[in-house]
């Protein structure tokens, strides 16, 4: 025997749609249970924990990034350094070379 009722959830509303194939007709039964529950509050306090993940993402890698800019300005600061104390050993002129 062939199955005539067809049910899938409705994308929209989340309701159970059934179709009967027989006469053509459709209805809409209970909604289906959404994953999270769908409460507001439920909803609200995930976007909260979410917020503050990323702040705390954010925090942690403005502080990786200052670091890195002190480490490297004091790099910059002994290279420039060590450059003023090797003026007499210059690199000969590429155009003295002939």
């Amino acid at each position: 025997m062939k199955k005539t009722v067809f049910s899938f959830a409705c994308p929209c509303c989340g309701k159970s749609v059934e179709v009967d194939t027989r006469t053509g007709k459709a209805r809409a039964t209970k909604p289906e249970e959404k994953k999270g529950g769908g409460d507001l509050d439920a909803l609200l306090g995930a976007q909260k924990r979410e917020s503050e993940r990323l702040g705390d993402l954010f925090d942690a890698a403005q502080s990786s990034e200052a670091s890195d800019l002190d480490r490297l300005e004091e790099q910059l600061k002994r290279a420039k350094k060590d450059a003023k104390n090797d003026e007499d050993e210059r690199p000969p002129n590429i155009f003295d070379l002939d």
